[in-house]
């Protein structure tokens, strides 16, 4: 099934910086997610599907570049960005599975661009679960002898030629690989030995950081693309009722 996204009304006349300057002063001007009523809600998913998809837009019109790298893990951002996910997805009634847990441990380090693996985690995430509406989605991450794998699998087949070169551009990068097949992606992420003398380290962000941050991947990239269920629903009009912002699932991240 190839996965049709939503599509986004964005000029060809504009230049990316132009339309970036025009989110910025959205985004800016825009009161809280969390305050928000459900018509504005609706509006601001809008734009953060416009800035996904000029950073998926960037991605490619780059791709094979080289870009400054990192030192650092990749597992601790991988579980902060799924878990995030899966909080986002849940208010949708999208059902997101992790394996394994966030609290397994896997030391692996390796040279690592943060931004680019984030959206290449979340571009296969988003094509899943359009393809996949409030049916369940598996994402697993496994540790081999030379790599660190990711995956997706959901109960339908799905696809996207967009998506896909997203992620095999993050995967590159990594000195990795895309593999598809019919209900599944996923990418590898070489491992490095050492790293060099005038490279930072890197320090992930919490599943809460990325929660609190509606410009994060995981929101522009994934969850503004999902669509809103009964229950995501009333807990906006809920919101913009009261000021008991517990009872937002959202909010809580």
């Amino acid at each position: 099934m190839d996965c049709k996204q939503p599509p986004v009304n964005l000029s060809a006349a504009q230049t990316e910086g132009h339309q970036r300057e025009r989110l910025a002063a959205y985004f800016l001007s825009a009161p809280p997610y969390k305050e928000q009523t459900p018509t504005e809600r609706e509006i601001y998913r809008r734009h953060q599907q416009q800035l996904g998809t000029l950073e998926d837009r960037e991605v490619l019109q780059a791709s094979g570049s080289a870009r400054p790298l990192v030192w650092g893990n990749p597992v601790p951002l991988l579980q902060s960005l799924l878990t995030a996910a899966q909080r986002l997805a849940a208010t949708m009634g999208q059902p997101l599975l992790l394996f394994p847990a966030k609290e397994t441990a896997i030391d692996f380090h390796t040279l690592l661009h943060p931004r680019l693996l984030s959206l290449g985690t979340v571009a296969l995430l988003r094509t899943a679960c359009l393809a996949a509406p409030k049916q369940p989605v598996w994402v697993r991450i496994q540790e081999q002898r030379r790599c660190l794998a990711v995956s997706v699998r959901a109960t339908v087949p799905f696809e996207n030629a967009h998506a896909f070169s997203v992620t095999k551009e993050s995967a590159r990068l990594h000195n990795g690989s895309l593999a598809l097949s019919e209900h599944a992606a996923g990418f590898s992420i070489g491992r490095a030995e050492m790293p060099p003398d005038d490279v930072r380290p890197y320090y992930s962000p919490t599943a809460e950081e990325l929660l609190r941050d509606t410009l994060s991947s995981v929101w522009t990239g994934f969850y503004c693309w999902l669509s809103p269920s009964s229950d995501e629903a009333r807990c906006a009009s809920d919101d913009s009722k009261s000021s008991n912002e517990k009872s937002n699932p959202i909010s809580e991240g």
